[in-house]
């Protein structure tokens, strides 16, 4: 069985947004800054299941991301260059203990997040402001090793 994310735009320069896979869900606050005539679009993705690329993981995502093109369709796609600058906090209440924050920016350039909380219930919280280059993608990627 294949199964995707969950994606929904993120709509105006900012706002709040919940996205869940069944009972996983994530959670968004941002303030989106485009840059010129920007029309680029992005989404907030949820995960939770068998990831089946190079072998078989299971995951737990919290995806936000830049879209290839117009269509919510291309959400998930491949992207190496941003323009627009989101300060963010990303959030999910995790069912593993091993999640790993990325925070990838234009031109393919790692950022480290402004800030890290995880708290005893398993929630995770990225948070992340006043990036140099558009953001590509931010995520908190959580491994549930004993379900692979």
């Amino acid at each position: 069985m294949i199964h995707t994310f969950s994606f929904f735009l993120l709509r105006g320069s900012e706002g709040q947004l919940t996205v869940c896979d069944g009972p996983f869900c994530c959670h968004l606050q941002y303030r989106r800054s485009p840059q010129g005539d920007n029309t680029e679009l992005y989404a907030l993705g949820a995960f939770s299941g068998t990831h089946t690329v190079n072998g078989r993981y299971a995951v737990q995502v919290c995806a936000l991301v830049r879209c290839l093109g117009s269509e919510v369709s291309s959400c998930g796609q491949e992207v190496e260059e941003a323009e627009s600058r989101v300060d963010f906090l990303l959030e999910g209440k995790f069912g593993t203990r091993h999640v790993y924050p990325s925070l990838l920016g234009s031109g393919m350039v790692l950022e480290q997040p402004d800030q890290v909380k995880t708290t005893a219930d398993g929630r995770v919280a990225m948070k992340h402001s006043g990036m140099t280059v558009g953001l590509v993608t931010a995520c908190l990627y959580g491994r549930v090793y004993d379900q692979d």
